[in-house]
């Protein structure tokens, strides 16, 4: 599973937690601890995008807000 995530973020760039959960059919609360092994050895990178909007928080860890990306 790790190594499918990998290709699909060669293959595709920068893609959300959301939209990698879709594809690999996977709850995103079991994706995540995934995604983070993956950051942990330099494989990927997350980048969170900011808020375009005043919010009351939380948006930082939203499926549809945090991004993975190929190194």
């Amino acid at each position: 599973m790790l190594s499918s995530i990998v290709k699909l973020l060669n293959e595709r760039g920068a893609l959300s937690v959301q939209e990698i959960s879709l594809v690999n059919g996977i709850e995103s609360s079991a994706l995540r601890p995934m995604l983070e092994v993956l950051e942990q050895k330099g494989k990927i990178l997350k980048v969170q995008m900011p808020c375009k909007k005043a919010c009351a928080g939380g948006c930082r860890e939203s499926d549809s807000m945090t991004f993975y990306k190929p190194v």
